[in-house]
């Protein structure tokens, strides 16, 4: 009686392996038929089929608060109202209070005919 749970019990154990064996080659194989999906994801985020200029308008942005920065680090003014205006130019950009400033650093050059 013994001898008959103990064979039962490797049968079991047999089946149960060779069956995780079967479902990892299972999962492999449906991978190879997923790769057919890696052409959209190689395009990128689905935002840039809607809205292709994305990155450049980030860039541009960026590159604009540097100016803005750079213009702003050259005025005379004290700390505490320079870092409002950083603050300002980060979070919603051009302000009144921004503008009121940078119309100070107006440049006019003459054109050399």
């Amino acid at each position: 009686m013994k001898r008959i749970v103990v064979i039962f019990s490797y049968t079991v154990l047999f089946f149960i392996g060779t069956t995780s064996v079967f479902a990892q080659n299972d999962h492999q194989s449906n991978s190879k038929i997923d790769t057919g999906n890696l052409d959209e994801e190689d395009e990128g985020p689905i935002m840039y089929k809607f809205e292709p200029d994305y990155l450049s308008a980030i860039e541009k942005r960026r590159e604009e608060i540097a100016e803005t920065r750079k213009v702003l680090d050259t005025l005379d003014i004290t700390e505490k109202k320079r870092r409002k205006l950083i603050r300002d130019l980060y979070k919603n950009g051009l302000t009144k209070r921004l503008s009121k400033v940078l119309l100070v650093e107006n440049k006019y050059e003459e054109n050399e005919n």
